[in-house]
Formats: structure tokens, sequence, C-alpha cells
């Protein structure tokens, strides 16, 4: 009876412990492979954006094939950009993969196109090492300022670099980029072209910054508006940048010169002009707090131009060529301030003056209405240097988040110079609208 009663008791409790023997280091291994899963997943954070865009472009007595001005012809062209991109990142290690799509389509006019590309695809290092030191490798957006040398080209395709960039951060209120790139390949007839140059920033205040650029370019500047121009791979071109800006109570300030000098070929056989020009944009603005904060501002735009080619220097300006500055307006039909050739005859340098006043009526929509009045800085004689007046009026009207509007009407008023390279007093008219969802 007593061994029977043992056996009754015994056992189970024998297989009891047997049983707790083989489970439970089963199920602290799976609780300590949840764990490791679970800090695996709260390390690394994985990310999907997109952005789509759809813009209708209509333009009278212009061509969209390169924004010239084409007296009697009517166009219309319709662009659809995507990007989709996806992010791969660890805060504990400071790192971060991106890669970024992009198809961009444009339908009408002369020269339609779809094509798809690595819009960008780098790797970021934060601190790297714990130094005050990140490094950026790959296909990558540059852009610095208020974009007045460099640039994203965001109305079109985008612009993008393959290289490396290097920032610094000495101390809390003072960083320096060092960077070195070629330009990406987003159009089959984009030449060959290098950047390399310094970036240094010293923010004052959370409102006031000094900065100052020194950067050489190899291959020229391209007009990114007109998408693609044969650029002379022997150019050579340093640019020397200041810019300061900032705000103080109601009213902002930029201001930002700029110095080139280097070498390009000589526009009569194979030896090289020296480059001296220079070039520069200067605004003031202030802000309104009584309803609608509307705000009123004026800007002037200035670069040097060239009408002397055999005499060895080159004096016009390209500091404004990798980018979409407002100052010479939304029509492109001065894209730069470099100048404008009118049936092969240039008017050299181009100073321009601006006016505006935005006005938000609601909170998520905004109106805008500037005045761009243009001359060139030098031209051929006998030909004036009056080009016309720009006015442009532009909406933007945010739906909800991610979904957002734009419209604009702009009409350039032709000058002189017009009236005498293409014997027509025609104005040019243009007319877009655009959608966008991000997500």
């Amino acid at each position: 009876m007593a061994i029977h009663l043992c056996k009754m008791v015994c056992l189970p409790i024998l297989f009891f412990l047997l049983f707790c023997s083989g489970i439970l280091p089963a199920l602290a291994d799976d609780e300590r492979v949840k764990k490791e899963a679970d800090s695996l997943q709260k390390e690394w954070e994985f990310e999907v954006e997109g952005q789509v865009r759809l813009r209708g472009d209509f333009a009278w007595n212009q061509d969209f094939t390169d924004f010239t001005f084409t007296p009697g012809r009517r166009e219309g062209q319709f662009l659809e950009r995507s990007r989709v991109q996806v992010s791969l990142e660890s805060k504990t290690l400071n790192l971060e993969a991106v890669a970024q799509g992009q198809w961009y389509g444009r339908w009408g006019g002369r020269d339609e196109r779809s094509d798809f590309d690595l819009y960008q695809g780098y790797v970021a290092w934060e601190k790297a090492l714990g130094l005050p030191i990140s490094l950026k490798a790959g296909r990558q957006e540059l852009s610095y300022g208020s974009a007045f040398f460099l640039g994203q080209n965001d109305s079109y395709n985008g612009l993008s670099w393959d290289g490396l960039k290097v920032s610094v951060d000495p101390a809390e209120q003072f960083d320096i980029d060092i960077l070195g790139a070629k330009m990406a390949k987003l159009n089959n007839e984009d030449p060959g072209i290098y950047l390399a140059g310094v970036y240094a920033t010293y923010q004052i205040d959370k409102e006031r910054s000094v900065e100052g650029y020194l950067f050489y370019n190899k291959g020229g500047f391209p007009l990114f508006h007109r998408e693609f121009e044969f650029v002379d791979s022997g150019q050579r071109w340093f640019t020397l940048g200041a810019r300061i800006a900032g705000k103080i109570k109601g009213f902002d300030y930029e201001l930002e010169p700029q110095f080139q000098w280097g070498r390009v070929r000589e526009v009569a056989g194979d030896g090289k002009d020296r480059v001296r020009a220079y070039g520069g944009h200067i605004e003031l603005g202030y802000s309104f707090k009584f309803p609608w904060e509307t705000r009123v501002f004026g800007a002037y735009a200035r670069g040097s131009g060239d009408n002397k080619p055999f005499d060895g220097t080159y004096t016009e300006f390209h500091g404004t060529v990798f980018t979409d500055t407002y100052l010479t307006g939304d029509m492109n039909v001065i894209a730069d301030l470099s100048g404008l050739t009118v049936n092969n005859i240039r008017a050299s340098g181009i100073r321009v003056a601006v006016g505006g006043i935005t006005v938000n009526p609601l909170t998520d929509l905004s109106l805008t209405l500037r005045g761009h009045r243009f001359h060139a800085t030098r031209g051929p004689s006998g030909f004036s240097r009056d080009l016309g007046t720009e006015l442009d009026l532009v909406l933007s009207y945010n739906l909800m988040k991610g979904i957002s509007f734009l419209a604009g009407l702009d009409r350039f008023l032709t000058g002189r110079f017009f009236e005498q390279t293409s014997k027509s007093k025609k104005n040019i008219d243009y007319l877009y609208l655009q959608a966008q969802v991000e997500f």
C-alpha cells in the first residue's frame, strides 16, 4: 500500500520535473530570441516614402524645348514625376542607408521623354566613431543657403551628384562641409561636370547666420531649365562667395556676393581666356503682424557681362545655373544671370530688380505677386539693353497633410531688345497648374 501510494505521488512529480527541465529552457530561449528580435527592430528603422507630382504647362510665344522667345507659337506640355524612397536607419550607430528612384516623363512639345533613374542612393554616418565628423557617400542632392549658387532644380527632374561630403562640426554654432562630386547623368546628353569645394556656416543664433564658400567647377555650367546644353569639358571655374542672412523682428535680409575666376576656351582658336566675373544679390523684406501675415519684399541681383570676346578676358558671370532662384522669375525666358540670346544675338550679364508681396488669406492658402525688371549688363553696339518686365502671380494651397496644389499665371512684357532681334513686339504668357501628393 505504501509502495503503491509512493508510485502515485512520486511518479507524477518526477514526470513534472522532467517536463519542466526540458520545456523551461526552450521557453527561455524563445523569450531571448524574441527580445533580441525586438531589440534589433528598435535599433533599425525601415521607412518608405514617396512623392507624385503632376503639372501642366501652357505657353504663348514661347518654345518649351529651350524656353526661347518664339512669336506666334503656342505650346503645352504635361509633366509627371514620381519618387519612391526607402531608408534603413540605426539611431544607435548613427547610420542611414537611402535609395530613391525617380520616374520622370514629359509629353507635348517637340521632345517627349520618359526615363527612370536612381535619383539618390547614399550611406550617411553621423558623428562617425563618436567624433564631430559626419560622412555622406553616394548619389545625393546638394543645396546651400537660399540656393542662389547651388540647388536642386526642383521644378523639373532635379539635380543630384555622385560623390562624398564630409561635415565637420568643430563648435556648436560652426560647421564646415567639404565635398567632391560629379553631376549625375539624369539626361542622356548631360556632360561630365565636376564640383568640389568647401562651405562654412556660423550660426549666430536661431535667426541669423554668416556663411562663406569656395567651389571649383570643371566642365562649365549647363542650363538645367533647358535640361541639357553642350559645355566645354576644359572649362575651369572657381567661385568665391559669402552669404549673410537673418531676421530682426519683422525684418528679414540676405546679402550674397560672388567672385569668379578660371579658364575657358577662347572664341577663336584653341587657346584659353582667363575668367574674371562677379555677381550677387541682396534682398530685404518685412512681415506685418496684422491679418493675412502680409510680407512685402524687394531684391536686386546682378551678373557681370562681356561684350569684348577677343580681349583675352571672359567677364560673363555664371553663378546661378545650379539652382531655381526666384530672382529671374518663373518663366525661364531669362534662366539665369549670365545673359540672354535671341536669334544668335547675345545680351551678356543680367541686372534685375524685384518687388513683391505675399499674403495668406487662409491658413493653408498663400498668394504671391512679383515684378521683375530686367536689363542687360553688356550688349552689342546698337542694341538696347532693355530686356523687359516679368509679372508672376503664384497661388499655393495645402489641402491636407501630404496633398498640395500650385498654380501660376505669368506674363513677360518684352523690351526693346526683343523687338530689335526678333522684329516682334509680342509678349509671352505662361500658365502652369500643379498637384503633388506625398506619402
